[in-house]
C-alpha cells in the first residue's frame, strides 16, 4: 500500500503527486538513477542503496551524479554480509518500489531476486533494468548504450559508422521504467498486488524506431527523418554566419511566408513535393538568401508569420534562453544556493515540482534511515563494526 506519509526530505511544505511513495534503488550508472530522479522530483522518497568503497561508479563524474541524484537519500550496505542483508530486508519491507539495474541473476544470487522479494512482499513493485531483459538468448550478456544502439539499428553503416551523440538506450529505458512504475502504482490501488517490471534497454530503443520498423517490415512508406523538405535544416545567417534552425517540414504556408521575408518570392509557389524534387537547388538558394540577412532583423517577422525558426544554442545559450527561463526547467537547488540543475519537465496546474536537496554524499543518510526503521544507536554501531553498513 502507498504510505500516507513521506515525500522529499526537507520539502514537507510542497507535496508532489508521489508523496508517500518510497523507492529503494540499487540501480547505478544512468537509466535507473534517471528514472528514480524523476520519481524523486515528483515527490517520492528515494533511498539509494550503494556499495561500500565508492558507491555508484558514476560518483567519479561529479556533474553526472549531481544531475541524476538530487532529492534522494544515500545509505551504504554490504549486501555480501548478513548485517547488510538484514537491513535491506527491513528497508524493502517499507518500500513501494524496489529498483535494480544488474544483469539477470545477480540479485537472485544475493538473495533479493524478484520471485523471492515478491513472495515476501506481495505488494512490492520490483523493477529491473538490464541491457537485454530477463528473457531471450542474450539476457545474460552485459552491454552499454552503444551495443544497444547497434542492435536496434541506430548505428549508421558505411566507411565511417556513427552512433547517436546521446545515450539513447539509457534514456529510453529510464523513461519506460518510470512509466511502468507509475502504471503499476495506479494498478495496485485496486488490486493491492505488486508486479515485476522487466525493462530491456534494447526493447526500449527498438520501440523508439517503431515508425521506421513498421514501414520496413510491411513494405510501407516511411516518413524520412530528417525530412526531405529543404526548408528543414540548419543555416548560416548574416555576415557573422550565426547558425539558425529552420523547421519547415511540409507546411506550404510557412514556406510562402519565409520566401516573402528573405527575398525568394519566385520560389514561394513551390509545393512540398516540388521543393523535395528540387532540393539541392532550393537549399543553395536558401543558403545564399540567409547570408544576406541578419537574424535579429528577420526572426521576429518570421515568428509572427508562424515560421518555425530560431537560434542554435550552446549550453550557455540554453541557460540564458528566455523561453527556457520562463518555463523554469533550469532551477536552483533549495538547500544549495547557486547550484543549478535541470528539473523534470512535467507541469501540473497546482504543482510544478521542486528540487529540495542536492545529490547526497555517499552513505550520508545511513544512520538516519536506520533510525527510521527502528534500529537503535547500539544496533547501528554493532552493524557498522561488523562491516555490514557504513553510517
Amino acid at each position: 500500500m502507498i504510505r500516507s506519509a513521506g515525500g522529499i526530505p526537507g520539502n514537507a511544505t510542497v507535496k508532489g503527486p508521489l508523496d508517500g511513495v518510497r523507492v529503494v534503488s540499487l540501480a547505478e550508472q544512468y537509466p535507473g538513477p534517471l528514472a528514480s530522479m524523476v520519481l524523486a522530483d515528483l515527490g517520492a522518497d528515494v533511498i539509494l542503496v550503494e556499495r561500500p568503497n565508492g558507491g555508484d561508479p558514476t560518483r567519479r563524474f561529479s556533474g553526472h551524479f549531481e544531475a541524476l541524484n538530487r532529492n534522494k537519500r544515500s545509505i551504504v550496505l554490504d549486501l555480501k554480509s548478513d548485517q547488510g542483508k538484514v537491513l535491506l530486508h527491513a528497508l524493502v519491507a517499507t518500500a513501494d518500489v524496489f529498483m535494480e539495474g544488474f544483469r539477470p541473476g545477480v540479485m537472485a544470487r544475493l538473495g533479493f531476486g524478484p520471485e523471492k522479494l515478491r513472495d515476501h512482499y506481495p505488494a512490492l513493485i520490483y523493477t529491473s533494468i538490464s541491457s537485454y531483459g530477463h528473457s531471450g538468448p542474450l539476457s545474460d550478456r552485459g552491454g552499454h548504450d552503444l551495443s544497444m544502439q547497434a542492435l536496434a539499428g541506430f548505428v549508421t553503416q558505411g566507411e565511417t559508422p556513427g552512433f547517436a551523440p546521446l545515450p539513447l538506450a539509457d534514456l529510453s529505458a529510464a523513461m519506460y521504467a518510470t512509466i511502468g512504475i507509475v502504471t503499476a502504482l495506479y494498478a495496485r490501488k485496486t488490486s493491492d498486488a505488486g508486479t515485476h517490471i522487466d525493462v530491456s534497454m534494447l526493447d526500449a530503443l527498438v520501440s523508439w524506431r517503431s515508425t521506421a520498423m513498421v514501414s520496413a517490415m510491411n513494405g510501407l512508406d516511411p516518413a524520412p527523418y530528417p525530412p526531405d523538405d529543404p526548408g528543414y535544416g540548419v543555416f548560416r545567417v548574416g555576415r557573422a554566419g550565426d547558425l539558425v534552425a529552420l523547421s519547415i517540414a511540409g507546411e506550404d504556408h510557412q514556406w510562402r511566408e519565409l520566401c516573402q521575408v528573405i527575398g525568394l518570392e519566385d520560389l514561394a509557389p513551390l509545393t512540398t513535393e516540388e521543393r523535395e524534387q528540387r532540393a539541392p537547388e532550393v537549399r543553395a538558394r536558401l543558403d545564399r538568401a540567409f547570408r544576406e540577412h541578419e537574424l535579429a532583423d528577420i526572426e521576429a517577422d518570421l515568428a509572427s508569420r508562424g515560421v518555425g525558426i530560431g537560434p542554435v544554442n550552446d549550453d550557455n545559450g540554453v541557460r540564458q534562453d528566455e523561453q527556457i527561463a520562463a518555463r523554469g526547467i533550469i532551477t536552483e537547488v533549495a538547500d544549495t544556493p547557486g547550484l543549478l540543475v535541470v528539473r523534470q519537465p512535467l507541469r501540473f496546474d497546482q504543482w510544478t515540482g521542486a528540487v529540495a536537496t542536492r545529490a547526497p554524499a555517499l552513505g550520508e543518510n545511513t544512520r538516519e534511515v536506520m533510525i527510521e526503521l527502528g534500529f537503535s544507536e547500539g544496533d547501528i554501531d554493532a552493524y557498522s563494526a561488523a562491516g555490514g553498513v557504513v553510517p
